[in-house]
């Protein structure tokens, strides 16, 4: 009893150095564009050039995520991630110490390279040392910490650049990578020596077998063109909402702080609901996320109502994550599950970059804006298209045995680093 007691203690603490260390990394990916005026003032540069630190990052872990969780994979968990922890806390005072731009941006691209890495580890460790069932939940309880960094972190880091320097922000996410490295240093299980290295010299190119599932594919498709229907919308929502529905400038803070708490309502939803049905989980968050952009466009342009469906949005968008992660990890066989994950992760940065693409070519258009979900609608319904091929797929394939009978899938059985 008492031996259950000490794991059941380990296994909170450990989660709670990944959630601590998810926030970290939330925060500091979002916080940018809210100090961007601070960080020109301070920097000396115009406001445009300050941006780049948000593409120096978001394209550091969109093309360099993968690559680096592919030839880094070999190492042990434990060395993976506390190696990686620990560049991402150097990468974060670099920045904190830049004195100039070209500094500051080379702090963004050293945490950048290591992001994605750092994610899919506490992801796929998480699963493992879950509960039997209860792998999903342990997935969201990782993306909870981005949630809440949406929520909490990033007005926070705003608040510190406001009333201290520009710099303050990024002290605050290295202290939080410093906690989550030291929890995770004392509660993360010792690595396998048998384990570690295991995939030899061979291992990048060993890691790359099974790249072509349709189960795999198709997860990762889903995941790109729901994050692009999504934030088609979301990227631009101020003047969707106060061009397109009348709706007060001053109400936007609010509104997206309610966005905000939609979002981390819909991560633990969706854990829940996935936890042993993570076919039926993806299928029904995917389809509520189009369902629920398709009234948002019937009722643009009035005010209330469009206001709660930009809300719901967050909610049916964040609630796919648990079950779109748990799906990949665990269709990773002939591959490692991060790097399956890393490539969910690339897939997810590109939705964004297309979001951005499409909102701002609608915009720039003179089309109505109120009329925005339009075009939000063909990616959305691709993506619950290609949900519902994966149940036929799972009726119709013989031997096939879905996620849903093991959620877990490859991400439970042996090291989260296994290729």
């Amino acid at each position: 009893m008492t031996q259950s007691r000490t794991h059941e203690a380990t296994r909170r603490l450990l989660f709670l150095g990944f959630v601590i260390g998810a926030f970290a990394l939330g925060t500091s990916e979002n916080v940018v564009a809210g100090i961007l005026p601070d960080i020109a003032r301070g920097l000396h540069v115009s406001e445009g050039s300050a941006g780049l630190l948000v593409t120096a990052y978001a394209g550091t872990v969109t093309v360099a995520g993968p690559i680096v969780t592919l030839f880094l994979d070999r190492m042990g968990p434990k060395k993976l991630v506390t190696g990686a922890i620990a560049l991402y806390l150097a990468g974060s005072v670099l920045a904190a110490l830049g004195g100039s731009f070209p500094m500051v941006v080379a702090g963004r691209v050293v945490t950048g390279l290591v992001h994605t890495t750092i994610m899919v580890v506490f992801m796929t460790a998480a699963m493992r040392v879950a509960e039997p069932g209860k792998e999903a939940s342990a997935a969201a309880n990782i993306t909870l910490g981005l949630s809440v960094a949406t929520v909490l972190g990033v007005p926070v880091g705003v608040f510190l650049s406001q009333h201290l320097a520009w710099q303050a922000s990024f002290w605050l996410v290295a202290v939080l990578a410093a906690v989550s490295l030291l929890v995770v240093l004392a509660a993360f299980p010792a690595d396998d020596r048998s384990e570690a290295g295991s995939a030899g010299d061979g291992a990048p190119r060993a890691g790359l077998r099974g790249l072509g599932r349709p189960e795999l594919v198709i997860g990762i498709c889903v995941t790109a063109l729901t994050g692009m229907a999504a934030l088609t919308v979301v990227t631009y929502v101020a003047p969707f909402l106060t061009q397109g529905s009348g709706v007060g400038s001053g109400l936007i803070v609010w509104i997206m702080l309610a966005y905000g708490v939609g979002c981390v309502v819909g991560n633990t939803l969706g854990g829940r609901l996935a936890d042993g049905r993570v076919l039926q989980a993806m299928v029904g968050t995917v389809t509520a996320t189009l369902a629920v952009l398709a009234v948002l466009l019937l009722v643009s342009g009035s005010a209330v109502p469009t206001v709660v469906l930009t809300v719901l949005v967050g909610l049916a968008y964040f609630a796919t994550f648990p079950a779109l992660n748990t799906w990949v990890a665990s269709n990773s066989q002939g591959i490692s599950p991060n790097l399956a994950l890393a490539l969910n992760s690339s897939a997810f940065n590109i939705g964004i970059a297309l979001a951005g693409w499409t909102g701002s070519a609608w915009l720039d258009s003179d089309r109505p804006i109120e009329n925005l979900p339009l075009i939000a609608l063909p990616p959305a319904a691709l993506a619950a298209a290609l949900a519902w091929v994966l149940v036929r797929r799972r009726r119709t394939v013989p031997g096939h045995a879905g996620p849903d009978q093991d959620p877990a899938g490859e991400a439970h059985a042996g090291s989260p680093t296994t290729a």
